[in-house]
């Protein structure tokens, strides 16, 4: 006699006939919702890792929002990293790096011009307030707090000055602001590190006439140095000229003077000789320098000082501005021609016959040495000379003794 199954293996055989048949239905059933969660996970993902799945990068913090466990958590701030949050509860993220708010403000000056400022605002949450700071002021402290503040001082401490001290007080104003909008600030858990300017914009006439004065100021500054570097100039030639006189007098005072100008002329030839330009030098005068370097044989004619620091001047008819050559005069390189130039027979040319020339006149002009032509006669119309100078010999000199005319 065979025994029945027990209870718990009938129950077995029931749940094992009851799969076989619907194993497809149910597999199918697993695969749809499994495809249909995919779908839904793919479709919401934005808003499940804005929402659920949370990731802090570096510089942000959060505080939590909690909807049905008390409201914001002021206990704990969320810092960087990966974050699971409740569908119904919300993370709020906050950047705690220091900031930079860039602001235009427009202020009326002590005088009631307006003036537009360009301001840079430094700030960052204070650490550890930040749920605080989410529950008092909220994610938008900038517009409500932070502008304002900087505003109401800018335009506080702006009123107090002329449009022409902002520049040179922006310094001064600067540390009028922050110390009086830091701690305004800060009472709504927000740290202000820093406030620069920069800009300051005036109307277009204002700024034209203070960049005016500021030039016209400056000219003046200008002025000054020019009229102090035209003194030192003149103490500079004054001095100078002191020291030339004194050389002068030393040189006369040896009887070297006119050895001192014929080294100066040999110098002076030397460096023309050594100059990279072409030239071309005569040499053939009685001292061996340059024809155009000549010097008359008198001394006196020179126009050395003498010990006295006093100079003689050259006589009648030589020219000391140009390296003390005798002068050029066309009226007789015109009436005078040198004796071997007339023709036979014939007499040379004059105005006046040679006794209309006085005994006691002085001697004419020397020929110049340049002119490559015998001295030639002198004019009967040359009028007297001066007498000559102190300490000139009256007697002519052999040139001039050369010149001389002849009687016929």
């Amino acid at each position: 006699m065979q025994k029945s199954p027990g209870p718990l293996r009938r129950q077995w055989q029931a749940f094992r006939f009851w799969w076989q048949r619907r194993y497809r239905l149910i597999r199918n059933y697993f695969i749809f919702l499994a495809l249909l969660l995919a779908f839904l996970t793919v479709y919401f993902w934005p808003y499940l890792n804005d929402r659920v799945f949370m990731s802090l990068r570096p510089g942000e913090a959060g505080v939590m929002w909690e909807r049905f466990f008390g409201g914001t958590d002021l206990s704990y701030t969320y810092r960087e990293g990966f974050h699971f949050v409740l569908p119904w509860n919300r993370l709020y993220v906050y950047n705690v790096r220091l900031q930079q708010t860039p602001h235009k403000i427009i202020a009326l000056c002590k005088n009631g011009l307006p003036v537009e400022l360009e301001v840079s605002i430094r700030h960052r949450p204070l650490d550890g307030k930040l749920p605080l700071l989410h529950t008092v002021v909220g994610p938008d402290y900038v517009n409500v707090v932070i502008k304002p503040e900087i505003e109401a001082h800018v335009r506080a401490v702006v009123s107090q000055f002329e449009p022409a001290e902002l520049y040179t007080s922006e310094g001064y104003i600067l540390n009028l602001i922050v110390q009086g909008a830091a701690s305004a600030i800060a009472e709504r858990y927000i740290s202000l590190d820093d406030l620069l300017i920069k800009r300051i914009i005036l109307p277009p006439k204002i700024a034209d006439a203070i960049e005016g004065k500021l030039i016209q100021e400056q000219r003046l500054f200008q002025y000054d140095f020019l009229i102090g570097q035209a003194r030192k100039e003149a103490e500079r030639k004054a001095i100078e000229g002191a020291g030339i006189l004194k050389f002068e007098q030393a040189v006369a005072a040896g009887g070297s003077f006119r050895d001192y100008l014929r080294y100066a002329g040999i110098q002076a030839t030397l460096d023309l000789a050594r100059s990279d330009n072409a030239k071309m030098v005569i040499v053939g005068n009685s001292d061996g320098l340059p024809v155009i370097l000549n010097m008359p044989d008198d001394a006196n004619h020179s126009g050395a000082p003498h010990a006295n620091g006093t100079s003689v001047l050259p006589k009648h008819g030589t020219n000391s501005s140009s390296g003390n050559l005798p002068a050029f005069d066309p009226t007789a390189a015109t009436n005078l021609a040198p004796e071997s130039s007339a023709p036979t027979g014939t007499a040379p040319e004059t105005s006046a016959p040679p006794s209309a020339v006085p005994e006691t006149s002085a001697p004419p002009r020397p020929a110049p040495v340049n002119a490559g032509a015998p001295a030639a006669s002198a004019s009967s119309e040359e009028a007297p000379t001066t007498p000559p100078a102190t300490g000139v010999p009256d007697t002519p000199s052999p040139a001039a003794a050369a010149a001389k005319p002849r009687k016929p």
